[in-house]
């Protein structure tokens, strides 16, 4: 199996995902990297509530808040 450079960089980005403080920021490509499911299922679990929806940071870019996260993949998210 090869590992895409795009898989490592973002690797190397959430090795230190536990010290990021709840106010950070992560993308949907860190999401789907963390949560080791599709784009499609991440925006479905929005659709469905699972996942809260993600901020506005621009026109067409959409972040969520690291402790959101931490709560989704706990399983105890909204």
């Amino acid at each position: 199996m090869t590992i895409s450079r795009k898989q490592t960089s973002l690797g190397s980005r959430l090795t230190n995902f536990d010290q990021l403080p709840n106010s950070a920021l992560l993308t949907v490509n860190e999401i789907v990297f963390l949560a080791s499911r599709s784009r499609t299922s991440i925006w479905r679990d929005v659709k469905n509530c699972r996942l809260p929806k993600p901020t506005a940071i621009g026109p067409q870019a959409r972040r969520w808040r690291v402790g959101d996260v931490r709560m989704y993949l706990d399983g105890s998210a909204a």
